[in-house]
């Protein structure tokens, strides 16, 4: 056959296909740091975690605590940490629950190491999903390079096609100056942040990760300072975002800036149709029990659709990241156990009535369908 005529017979084919019905989009999948992963393929979901490390040295404009070359002393400690913590959750999990997966919530030169995350994916079971976006303004100052940009022309565009690049392409290598470098490891969610009260330039940055939103499809999660998720959600929704892939996170603690146990603050924000995610499980502030009564709340108000959990652990932190010089000392291993959501709250819940498809909605059937697009 000629290439003529089989590039027209082709084009013919796929009119008809298209006029039948017969062409459909791809079905949705979640974008792990090993490639897609059908959404029935995740097991249950930890839905804002740090599988390794985190270090704020580059908000303090003082370099990143080395954790290479390859093979060197501090990088096989830190995956060995990493990886003994996800294995044992992953062990813990009956096998309906397997493998399991983390959504690993670093944002942008916050200690977010790409190669790191794959090489812990390959030591274990659990899929990782990573992140692309900034940090906020409320316990250390912005990223200079969110900074940067944001302040050039179009500057929330410019922030928006880092993030798009990052979810489509691959996200930035840290080794190396800003933006020079990226990987081929994709996000599968946009973390976004606050302080308290939203500050000027967090807003520019929930500016951009809605675009980013809209334009990919792609999930946002978010960090909130005891107060501002509502802020949050509304924010985003009137920048056009659909409200099923708003994640509004942190939740469980003053969260309305006054009360302990903010229910009825948790229900507006499930009524527009956004997620509500208790992702510091176990944390002082979050006891185990303090969360199960929150969540019943919502179980009760017909929202066990728009429940998420997590525990908000990072094994390993660099401590002295205001310093030029960045020796090995400076890491901090932390005992972390990525079971207490899936072991301690589940059977709290049970306590409380809380049926085991409700549990198992959380678990596995709500990130399912947030982190699939």
């Amino acid at each position: 056959m000629e290439r003529r005529d089989f590039l027209r017979r082709a084009v013919g084919v796929a009119a008809a296909g298209l006029a039948t019905g017969a062409v459909q989009a791809a079905a949705p999948v979640v974008r792990s740091v090993l490639g897609p992963v059908a959404p029935e393929k995740l097991g249950a979901v930890l839905m804002h975690e740090h599988a390794l490390t985190v270090d704020w040295s580059e908000l303090y404009e003082t370099p990143a605590a080395p954790v290479g070359p390859p093979g060197s002393e501090i990088e096989t400690t830190l995956l060995n940490h990493g990886t003994a913590a996800l294995r044992a959750w992953h062990d813990s999990l009956p096998e309906s629950l397997r493998p399991g997966t983390i959504v690993e919530a670093t944002p942008i030169r916050v200690g977010r190491h790409p190669d790191l995350f794959v090489k812990l994916a390959r030591r274990v079971p659990v899929r990782i999903v990573a992140c692309t976006g900034f940090w906020f303004e409320g316990v250390a100052p912005q990223h200079p390079w969110a900074l940067r940009l944001g302040r050039e022309k179009d500057g929330v565009r410019r922030i928006a096609d880092l993030y798009i690049r990052e979810i489509r392409d691959g996200v930035e290598d840290p080794n190396g100056p800003w933006g020079a470098r990226f990987t081929g490891v994709r996000a599968g969610i946009i973390k976004c942040a606050t302080s308290t009260y939203l500050r000027p330039f967090e807003r520019r940055l929930h500016e951009a990760a809605a675009i980013a939103c809209r334009e990919t499809g792609c999930p946002i999660t978010t960090h909130t300072t005891n107060g501002g998720g509502l802020e949050q959600a509304q924010l985003f929704l009137k920048n056009g975002v659909k409200p099923e892939k708003i994640i509004i996170g942190h939740m469980g603690n003053m969260d309305d800036r006054e009360q302990v146990e903010p229910s009825d603050y948790h229900r507006r924000i499930a009524e527009l149709g956004c997620y509500v995610q208790f992702d510091r499980v176990g944390h002082a502030a979050y006891p185990v029990e303090k969360i199960a009564r929150l969540i019943k709340s919502l179980v009760d108000a017909g929202h066990s659709a728009r429940l998420l959990a997590g525990h908000d652990h990072v094994p390993s932190v660099y401590r002295r990241y205001a310093e030029p010089e960045k020796p090995i000392a400076g890491w901090q291993k932390n005992k972390v156990d990525f079971s207490i959501v899936t072991t301690r709250l589940t059977a709290a819940l049970g306590e409380l009535g809380v049926s085991g498809n409700v549990a198992r909605a959380i678990l596995v059937e709500n990130p399912r369908r947030v982190l699939a697009f």
